[in-house]
């Protein structure tokens, strides 16, 4: 028989100061666009194009996985961290209005999510 044991805290301990933290997964395969550019012109396009976006809404952090030695179906996760909905609705928004989307990438799945608690 397993024991599952519950903390004393409603939140695991990464967000007791947040506890509304959503994590938005975004799964986005790369396009022939991206795949033929140079490094230094898709450092430029991410410098130029989506950077200024998230100077914008310091409200998000972003991090960015690569499983496309692992997956045929996403060759990037974008993996954005926030406690302000409305700043992602902007970003995101804001980001379908640059070559990103449906451009350089396929956004395959958008799925927001708040971290597991139910042992709390």
């Amino acid at each position: 028989m397993v024991t599952l044991q519950t903390t004393s805290s409603p939140v695991l301990p990464e967000h007791e100061d947040d506890p509304h933290t959503f994590h938005i997964f975004v799964m986005v395969k790369t396009t022939r666009h991206w795949l033929d550019l140079k490094t230094e012109q898709r450092l430029a396009f991410l410098q130029e194009e989506v950077i200024p976006l998230l100077r914008r809404r310091p409200e998000l952090r972003v991090r960015w996985f690569e499983p496309e030695a692992f997956s045929t179906r996403a060759t990037d996760v974008m993996i954005c961290e926030t406690s302000d909905l409305s700043a992602w609705a902007w970003f995101c928004d804001h980001l379908r209005e640059t070559r990103f989307w449906d451009h350089y990438f396929d956004v395959l799945d958008i799925m927001p999510a708040l971290e597991g608690n139910y042992l709390a």
